[in-house]
């Protein structure tokens, strides 16, 4: 595996970008729940099932994203750091505050859109107003 970040500087820069990546991903998992979303069609009748479906969706896609990028910082991104103890551990509470954050940005952002811009669409019906 290459060596790319060898001191602090270069780490400083690479939990900069971490952290960016973070909410990028969240963004993008979350436009991939809401298409998801539209896929899933209306049921008429009673007892409609739809809504569940849309709200399991919107959860396994949430998990996903979450174990994705922590799977990619882990075992990718962990890798090239220099085999120093102290910018490794450094950079282990990064990748763990930036788990946080895409599932903090994705239940948020998709909480916002559901309650107040697509209220009336079918990704309203993860978080409906009711």
């Amino acid at each position: 595996m290459n060596i790319l970040y060898k001191n602090p500087n270069e780490l400083s820069s690479l939990i900069t970008n971490t952290y960016i990546l973070s909410a990028v991903t969240a963004v993008i998992f979350l436009l991939i729940a809401m298409l998801i979303s539209k896929m899933i069609a209306y049921e008429g009748g009673k007892n409609p099932k739809d809504a569940g479906r849309r709200k399991v969706w919107f959860w396994i896609t949430g998990v996903i994203a979450t174990a994705a990028f922590f799977c990619y910082n882990f075992f990718f991104v962990k890798e090239q750091i220099a085999p120093n103890p102290a910018l490794r551990d450094s950079f282990n509470v990064c990748t763990a505050v930036s788990t946080g954050l895409v599932l903090l940005i994705y239940v948020v952002l998709g909480f916002v859109l559901s309650r107040f811009v697509c209220q009336r669409g079918k990704f309203g019906t993860v978080f409906p107003a009711k």
